[in-house]
């Protein structure tokens, strides 16, 4: 047990080890197994069998007491204690009888959570071997919770830095505001679509939200231009997606994410070789690369930008293009440009991609075009 604790730091999954296994070893009915927040005085539960979760002050009940005092409490018959509540016996038909419970201490010994177990399977109260158990129980509990506590903060602080990296880009232009929150989930439901596994969805997610991090090397005087760039113009803007790389490069990130820079820098590049900063083509260009160059291509034809859309050697408007030119111009481009499956992946969730961003990004009549312009295109049976 003490071995399953410590491979799953999940903290939800590592709430319903505990609880299912301090049941089964002590032979108990319930378990509950409580973290204490001392800031606002209370303890909580965020999974307790069979009854929903609950937040109780300091003090107050077996646990509360508990908590507070840091001693145990092992009764033989809950009811006989001045101090225990039995609102909750009363309203689910439930009779508390033997309780055992715990504090659950971690290495610096300031109390975390306590665990607290109800009714001994054999009807008889919790004996010296089962505080023995428990106790020892619990400072596996202690361990387990401490380090998911930390890995916590550690993906917070993480996707901190992501999402600040990320704004920081869309933050420079308010015509990019919001352009990498969008491919990302435009991302993600093609990913999704497509039946890619967790891992490979949390590399597509990362890098989504990180692929024009480059930008913040492009001079502004580029980066905002509005109208047509010069030929000069045009190539120094291209080497934001060279930038990206480099600077994600520096950035730690954990062996199942490796792949961001890579799958970032190349959003840009072609399934017939002639995109940038790599040219590689068909098989060699990652399928990750693939999905997150649909996802943006599809983001800059549906908003607008300072500079005009083109398509091939033709120059088109700032504006957001209009539907069956966005359907038409990702048919055509599919072989060539963009990988065709994740062009028809990206069909098939279209309409759940409008919806996401109807009446803010979207308007409501270019949502519902859009989708007419696709089941004109390919007729949904």
């Amino acid at each position: 047990m003490s071995r399953n604790l410590t491979a799953d730091l999940h903290f939800d999954r590592l709430f319903e080890l505990i609880i299912g296994k301090v049941t089964e070893v002590m032979e108990a009915q319930r378990t509950s197994l409580y973290l204490i927040d001392w800031e606002s005085h209370e303890i909580w539960t965020k999974v307790a069998e069979q009854i929903d979760p609950i937040r109780l002050p300091l003090g107050r009940g077996i646990s509360g007491r508990v908590a507070q005092t840091g001693k145990k409490i092992n009764v033989g018959d809950a009811w006989r204690l001045q101090y225990f509540e039995r609102d909750f016996d009363l309203m689910n038909n439930f009779r508390t009888r033997s309780v055992l419970c715990i504090p659950v201490q971690n290495r610096k010994q300031e109390r975390i959570a306590v665990i607290q177990v109800l009714n001994k399977e054999n009807g008889s109260r919790f004996d010296n071997n089962d505080e023995f158990v428990l106790e020892a129980f619990g400072s596996q509990v202690a361990v387990s919770l401490e380090n998911s506590f930390l890995m916590d903060e550690l993906q917070i602080s993480f996707e901190s830095s992501i999402q600040t990296l990320s704004a920081t880009v869309d933050s420079r232009h308010p015509l990019t505001a919001g352009h990498s929150e969008r491919v990302t989930e435009y991302a993600l439901l093609i990913a999704r679509e497509m039946g890619l596994g967790e891992e490979e969805l949390k590399v597509i997610r990362y890098a989504a939200l990180l692929h024009d991090i480059g930008k913040i090397g492009i001079r502004d005087d580029v980066l905002m231009k509005e109208g047509l760039f010069t030929p000069e113009e045009r190539m120094e803007m291209n080497t934001h997606s060279v930038r990206t790389r480099k600077i994600l490069e520096n950035f730690h990130f954990p062996r199942s994410l490796r792949q961001v820079p890579r799958i970032a820098s190349q959003h840009h590049e072609k399934i017939n070789g002639k995109g940038y900063p790599d040219g590689v083509s068909g098989d060699d260009l990652p399928l990750l690369s693939k999905i997150l160059a649909v996802a943006d291509a599809f983001d800059a034809l549906t908003s607008r930008r300072d500079y005009p859309k083109y398509c091939g050697n033709t120059t088109m408007t700032c504006e957001p293009m209009a539907p069956d030119r966005v359907i038409q111009i990702l048919s055509d481009e599919a072989g060539t440009h963009f990988d065709s499956d994740v062009i028809e992946a990206l069909f098939r969730c279209l309409p759940r991609a409008l919806e996401m961003y109807r009446g803010s990004h979207f308007a409501s009549r270019y949502t519902e075009e859009m989708v007419r312009s696709l089941e004109t295109f390919f007729p949904i049976s």
